[in-house]
Parts: structure tokens; C-alpha cells; sequence
């Protein structure tokens, strides 16, 4: 509900309240495209129901990217109705949440970046759009916004490095319009907290969560009430977080404002860091597996659910493996824009598994991931079927 919040807030004329109770946990990007919901005063459903046309939009740019890159029709309608059929991205889809906007733009940009390639003829409507779609994207998750710096720089270096090739110049282009689009909440949040490029109040405590020192713990996040685990129906694990982390949260629930209780979360995640540099590392492996297959999780009981997690995104992991090891082999002869996607994949899944993750955080890639693979077994894989 928090996203409905913050839509009403910018109906209101502002997006967080003034220091000391500044709220920047997400992005303003979902809540934008909230307001005309909240400001109808549309019923909760009707979000949701957007929710399955955003899926929708994901798997008709997936089947768009794939159809221009392999020019086969075929292998664009299996690998879209692949993604079409996926179960674990329907998980998100009855919640307000970002995940299903997110997968849109994802699947969007991608889209953008193949027919931008596709051609030797510069299109400013497709380059403005493709920076767009990547800043609005970014100001739906911000952790992009580490994928576009990461990206950018990488960016300039090539174009300098390479003499100025003009299909290096249109990445530059796309990623210096999305450095735009993300500048009015860049200057925003700079005006209310005095930090530069303090996109969300959220990374220490995704942080703090991950460098947990207990033995029997592995890096998955928590509220401050110990209870992100707890229903009804399913045993609670408060009390043995609790015991490991109460000292602690109590000290930086104390805090005279959210940025002192950010900044006291990524003090103790870094002292935690130090004090034991391979729990850190035990962690951080624990958290790609919550990333492909929802867990370890700690004192947690697991569900069938994850087995069919395993199922999929297993055979998922694998074809990102041989498509890793083509691109790499034969990384002089990978087109640029194929070089492009795969690096945005990377960045944002290396930059996720070092705060605390979960399967939802990998499945909003997975159409990008999906477009390198397809290419990957179009070079390398050829199937005769005899009739």
C-alpha cells in the first residue's frame, strides 16, 4: 500500500515528507503511474488487474525483440510463450508492487536497443525513447541507477578508446538521456537530504540484513519487528532473529531521523564486514541461491513452491551459462547491442546479490537474459526437424 501512498503525495504536490521524517524507500516511477487510480479513487483491483497488462506488454516486446534479431517467427513465439507461461512471474501479479511494471520496461528497452541496432541509420525518436524507458525504469528500482553508471562509464571508455565509433555514440546517446529523465529526482532528493545521488532510504538496511554474523543466519532481509516471515499459517522465526540483531535495531530505531537510521544500518553492515570478511562471502552465495531459488532462508520452513522455482529458473541458470561462455568465446563477434543487454543483466544480478535478495529481484531480468540466450543458440545451436 505504500506505492498508493506515495501516489497520493504527488497528488498532494510533494513526493516525501520534509526532514526528519523523509521517506525515500522506492523510486517515484510506480507511483506516477498510480496517481490517476488514486485520484479516481478506482478500487485496489483495478491496479492489479494493470498488473496482468504490463505482463502482457513484457512478452509482446520479448516476442518483438526476438522475431528482429533471429528473423524467425518461430523461435520468437517459442521463447515468448516460454516467458507467457512462466509461473513464477505471475507470483507479484495480484500485489501492488513494482515487479510487473518493471519486466514491462525491462522487456521495452530491450525491444528499443535491438531496432536501434538494427539499422546504421541514427533514430533520435528511438534513442529518446530507449533512455526514457531506461530512466523511468530507474526511478521504478533504483538499483538501476548502478546499472547506468557501471554501463555509462564502460560506455565512454569504448567510445574513446575505439575512436569515436558511431554505434558506441548510441549507447552514449541513450544513456545520457537517461541520466536526464533521472535528474529532477536526483536534484529532489539532493534538496531534502543533502546527499548526492541518495536515490532510497532502504540500502542500508537491505545491507545490514546481508552481513549478519550468526552462524545459523544467511544474509535475508527483516523488518524491524523481526516478523517479514511471520503469517498466520506459517511458523515465525521473530524470536531467533530477534535474539542475534534486537540490541541493535533498538539503537537505530532510536534515531532521530531516517537518514541517521540509514547511515546507522550501513555503519553496523560494515562492521559486521570487518569483523568476519568470509561470513560476508557465505552470505552472499546463500543470497544467489534466494536469488534463483528463494532460498536458504533463515529458521525458515520451505514450501513446495520452491521446488517448482528450482524446476525453472534451473534450466534458466543453465542456458545463461552456455550463452556466457559463447559470448565470451566469441566476444569480438557478439554485436554490440547483444553486449549491451547481457552487461545490463550482469551488472543489475552482481549488484543484487550483494544486499539481501529474492526470486522476484532475478524474474524481472529474465526477459533481457532471454533475448541474450536466444541469440547465443541462434549462432551456435541448429535444429533440423524431419517430417
Amino acid at each position: 500500500m505504500r506505492y498508493v501512498e506515495f501516489a497520493q503525495n504527488l497528488l498532494n504536490g510533494f513526493y516525501s515528507p520534509a526532514y526528519p521524517n523523509i521517506n525515500l524507500i522506492n523510486g517515484p516511477g510506480y507511483p506516477i503511474l498510480l496517481m490517476p487510480f488514486v485520484a479516481f479513487k478506482l478500487p485496489l483491483i483495478s491496479i492489479t488487474l494493470f498488473n496482468a497488462v504490463f505482463h502482457y506488454l513484457s512478452v509482446v516486446f520479448l516476442f518483438k525483440s526476438i522475431q528482429l534479431l533471429t528473423s524467425s517467427f518461430k523461435t520468437a513465439g517459442i521463447i515468448a510463450l516460454c516467458w507467457a507461461f512462466n509461473i513464477l512471474a505471475y507470483q507479484e501479479m495480484p500485489n501492488i508492487l513494482t515487479e510487473c511494471l518493471t519486466l514491462c520496461l525491462i522487456s521495452v528497452f530491450s525491444y528499443q536497443i535491438i531496432k536501434i541496432y538494427s539499422t546504421d541509420v541514427l533514430s533520435y525518436r528511438s534513442v529518446c525513447l530507449a533512455g526514457f524507458t531506461f530512466g523511468f525504469l530507474i526511478l521504478t528500482k533504483v538499483i538501476f541507477a548502478y546499472v547506468l553508471v557501471i554501463l555509462f562509464l564502460l560506455a565512454l571508455s569504448a567510445y574513446f578508446i575505439q575512436k569515436q565509433s558511431s554505434k558506441l555514440l548510441k549507447i552514449v546517446c541513450i544513456l545520457s538521456i537517461a541520466v536526464v529523465t533521472i535528474t529532477p529526482y536526483v536534484i529532489y532528493t539532493y534538496s531534502l537530504t543533502g546527499k548526492f545521488f541518495y536515490l532510497s532510504s532502504e540500502g542500508g538496511k537491505v545491507l545490514y540484513w546481508m552481513t549478519s554474523l550468526d552462524e545459523h543466519e544467511y544474509g535475508d532481509w527483516n523488518n524491524n519487528n523481526f516478523t517479514a516471515n511471520c503469517s498466520e499459517d506459517v511458523f515465525c522465526n521473530a524470536d531467533y532473529i530477534a535474539k542475534n540483531h534486537a540490541h541493535e535495531i533498538e539503537r537505530i530505531q532510536q534515531s532521530s531521523s531516517v537518514l541517521e537510521a540509514d547511515s546507522l544500518f550501513k555503519e553496523f553492515a560494515i562492521q559486521h564486514i570487518k569483523a568476519n570478511p568470509m561470513k560476508y562471502v557465505k552470505n552472499w552465495f546463500a543470497n544467489i541461491g534466494r536469488l534463483l531459488f528463494g532460498f536458504p532462508a533463515s529458521y525458515y520452513f520451505q514450501s513446495p513452491t520452491t521446488l517448482v522455482r528450482i524446476y525453472i529458473n534451473s534450466i534458466i541458470l543453465l542456458a545463461m551459462v552456455y550463452a556466457l561462455i559463447v559470448s565470451v568465446w566469441n566476444w569480438k563477434k557478439i554485436p554490440l547491442e547483444i553486449k549491451i543487454l547481457m552487461l545490463f543483466s550482469m551488472i543489475y544480478l552482481g549488484l543484487s546479490s550483494l544486499v539481501s535478495a529474492y526470486p522476484r529481484q532475478f524474474n524481472v531480468v529474465v526477459p533481457a537474459i532471454l533475448i541474450w540466450i536466444a541469440y547465443a543458440l541462434k549462432t551456435t545451436v541448429q535444429v533440423r526437424l524431419k517430417m
